[in-house]
């Protein structure tokens, strides 16, 4: 499950986020003109997720495909070795990936309770938040800097090295928690609208705090590129 990409490279933020603020775009009137901004909260919504856990993958995939560089001369022998220990290794990275995922749901399941939501209805909603948030922060963060770093920068057990693409994921992810906690400030006003109802601030909340948070890295990248020139 790791994508081992050695790059923290301008032109690559540039199209990530670009791309990025693109598709989430897309995805949030999608949402607003077809009235599925009802069903965020619902089953239904896995549908989306995956459309952006498919695009995060795209993204990573393509770039891989530029940066790779393929060996001229392969002794047969040690590519079949090294193809099989590819496949043990991406089975294991799977597992643990697939761990931590059910993991960090739940921890997020239980913060969400604890910061208001309902303990014994509303299962389902609240589960589609916690999933929202693992899509959004923890996918991402996997694909860009594989699990074992993920693991590092979500328990802040020592330093990673410090570049553009780290400062980029943290800020996504402190972003879409932001963006998360602040739009659960409309749902207890009594304006009675449909939109109010719980979890549906709080996911479009977390949409446009990831969107937000890739644009702020597309500005900065920018006018670090408009800096260079000058």
């Amino acid at each position: 499950m790791r994508m081992k990409i050695g790059y923290q490279d301008h032109q690559f933020l540039l199209f990530q986020s670009l791309i990025t603020c693109t598709y989430f775009a897309a995805i949030l009137l999608f949402l607003y003109f077809s009235g599925n901004i009802y069903n965020v909260g619902k089953y239904k919504f896995i549908s989306i997720l995956i459309i952006i856990v498919l695009a995060e993958f795209v993204k990573i995939f393509l770039a891989n495909l530029q940066l790779e560089q393929l060996p001229t001369v392969k002794v047969e022998q040690n590519y079949l070795n090294k193809t099989k220990r590819n496949v043990t290794k991406f089975i294991k990275d799977t597992l643990k990936f697939s761990t931590v995922a059910a993991i960090t749901i739940f921890i997020y399941f239980i913060v969400i309770v604890l910061f208001g939501a309902p303990l014994l209805t509303h299962h389902e909603e609240t589960l589609m938040l916690a999933l929202t948030l693992t899509t959004l922060t923890l996918i991402p963060t996997t694909f860009h800097l594989g699990i074992e770093n993920m693991l590092i920068l979500f328990t802040g057990s020592q330093s990673l090295p410090h570049g553009i693409l780290l400062e980029s994921i943290t800020l996504n992810i402190k972003a879409v928690i932001c963006g998360t906690w602040c739009s659960a400030f409309v749902i207890p006003l009594d304006w009675d609208r449909p939109w109010q109802a719980w979890p549906i601030p709080c996911i479009i909340g977390a949409l446009l705090g990831c969107f937000a948070g890739h644009f702020i890295t597309l500005i900065k990248v920018l006018m670090l590129r408009l800096k260079k020139k000058r």
